[in-house]
Parts: C-alpha cells; sequence; structure tokens
C-alpha cells in the first residue's frame, strides 16, 4: 500500500481550565525535516513530539503549529508583566503631556490595558502533559490518514501507467525478431556493395557467419526480458510492503537503462515511437513516486 508525503493533520481538545488545538502539514522530502512552533510553557516536551512525530510518519518535511488558550476564570493564576508596565508608561507619558491640555480626552480602557500586562500562568502538570501529548498523537494519526486517503490516489495513477508500460513492452517483444531482421539484411546489403567496389567475392557461410554475429548486437530480447522482471517486482513492492517508495524508485532507473539500450540497438521507426511512449509513462511514474514514502 501506497503511502504519500503530502497531507493535512487536525487535533483540538478542549478542558477544564484550557483548550489545545494542533495543526500539522506535511509535504515531500527525502529525510525527515521537522519544524515546530508552539508556547514556550510547554517547550520541554518538544524532544518528546519530535520523537513520536518521527515514529509515525517516517519521513516528510513536517510543520506543526500548536496553540494553547488559557481559560479566564476566578482561579487562573495571574501576574502583572513588568516589563510591558514600563513599555506602556514609556508610551503614553508623552501623548498624556501633549493632550492633557487640550479638549481631546485620552480614554484608555483600564480593562484592555489590564488584558496587555497581565500574564495568564498555564500549568504543565502530570495531567496536563498527558492531555497535550494525546492531542498530538491525535494530529499525527490524522495526518497519517490523510496520507494514505493521497496515496491511494497516487497508487491508482501508478497502476494505470504500469499498464501501459506492460501494453508498450509487449509490443516490443513483437518486433524483436523483426529489428533484427532488418539489421542483418541492411548490414548484408553494405557489406554486398563494398566488396563490389572491390570486386571481391565473400564466401556465404562467411558473410552469414559475420552476420549473424553482428545482428546480435542488436538483439533487444534480453532488454525486453528484464523490463517484465522490473514490472512484476514493481507491483510486487506496491502490494506488499508499506513504505516502497525508494525500492521501486531504484527500479524505475533501472526501467529506464533498459529502454534506454533498446533506443540505441534500433533504428526500426515503431520501436523508437515505443521507446518515446514508454519513457514518457516512465518518467510520470517517478515524478509521482516522489511524493510517497
Amino acid at each position: 500500500m501506497i503511502t504519500s508525503m503530502t497531507g493535512f493533520g487536525l487535533a483540538e481538545r478542549k478542558n477544564k481550565n484550557f483548550s489545545i488545538e494542533v495543526n500539522i502539514r506535511s509535504t515531500n522530502n527525502r529525510f525527515f525535516d521537522f519544524k515546530i512552533k508552539m508556547p514556550s510553557s510547554i517547550s520541554s516536551l518538544e524532544k518528546t513530539i519530535h520523537e513520536s512525530c518521527k515514529s509515525h510518519l517516517k519521513r516528510g518535511s513536517i510543520q506543526l503549529y500548536c496553540k494553547i488558550k488559557i481559560d479566564s476564570n476566578e482561579n487562573t493564576s495571574k501576574s502583572i508583566n513588568k516589563s510591558k508596565l514600563d513599555d506602556f508608561y514609556n508610551l503614553l507619558s508623552p501623548i498624556d503631556r501633549k493632550f492633557k491640555d487640550s479638549n481631546l480626552g485620552l480614554n484608555l480602557s483600564f480593562d484592555n490595558i489590564l488584558n496587555n500586562l497581565t500574564n495568564q500562568q498555564f500549568e504543565l502538570s502530570s495531567k496536563n502533559k498527558k492531555i497535550i501529548l494525546n492531542t498530538f498523537n491525535k494530529a499525527f494519526l490524522d495526518l497519517l490518514k490523510s496520507r494514505k486517503f493521497e496515496g491511494k490516489k497516487i497508487e491508482k495513477e501508478i497502476q494505470k501507467n504500469i499498464k501501459d508500460l506492460i501494453k508498450i513492452n509487449s509490443r516490443l517483444i513483437k518486433l524483436e525478431g523483426k529489428n533484427k531482421k532488418e539489421h542483418f539484411e541492411n548490414y548484408k546489403k553494405r557489406i554486398k556493395i563494398v566488396l563490389g567496389q572491390f570486386d571481391y567475392d565473400l564466401d556465404d557461410s562467411k558473410l552469414y557467419k559475420e552476420l549473424a554475429i553482428f545482428s546480435d548486437k542488436y538483439d533487444i530480447s534480453e532488454e525486453t526480458s528484464r523490463i517484465s522482471y522490473h514490472i512484476d517486482k514493481f507491483k510486487d513492492h506496491i502490494k506488499k510492503e508499506d513504505y516502497p517508495g525508494k525500492k521501486i524508485n531504484f527500479l524505475c532507473q533501472e526501467l529506464f537503462r533498459e529502454i534506454n539500450t533498446i533506443g540505441s540497438k534500433s533504428n526500426n521507426k515503431i520501436i523508437s515511437s515505443l521507446v518515446v511512449e514508454f519513457k514518457t509513462c516512465l518518467e510520470k511514474i517517478r515524478e509521482q513516486i516522489q511524493n510517497i514514502l
């Protein structure tokens, strides 16, 4: 089964004293690239979250965002941020001096100022820690679900292109004998033309022996046979493995090598056209597997 590296996950949890929201996005990457933005009050959990994320998602470029909102109530512990208080004083003093003799009143809401000057303290208790980590894990699982859904669509496209590769290779197999015979006849004509210029008579048995050796160099049966083998392995990896991305990427390289060899061996127009079709399908697959695990 194919799993994409692209996806989105979301998890939310509302508790008695606070609520937490975790958003996670992933895109393709050869390695595991982890970036997280979260409140400093839970920064001590970053290593645990990183390890949990990697165990769930394996590879990809991961962007993780966490918001924690503390519910205001009478039991919430508050303290004045003295640094902010000083900043407000330095900012408002010149304004106050400028407008104190004018008719324009400087009407500032004390509640708004107090909200800016107040730090609500979030307590990372063992209970809250468990809630936070569970919420992150739910986000990871939601992203994994999204990745698998995307992976199914990619697999469908890959399977379609594999069927096209099989059809093209079947046509190449049918043309193997024709390709070899064409090279045999063409080389035979060229040799007779050259020998005729020098009035040199070559024994037919020797001529045909040399022609047979030469035409074998243009035999594409080995390449088409290896293509069939690689395609079978390709389908096998997709069917049986959870994360076949790297293996089928290697098989794509092998298939490109075989089809390029066929292209270099043949001057047949039909075979040349089939080589182009094969490479086009294979390029589509290669693009698709860059985004899978």
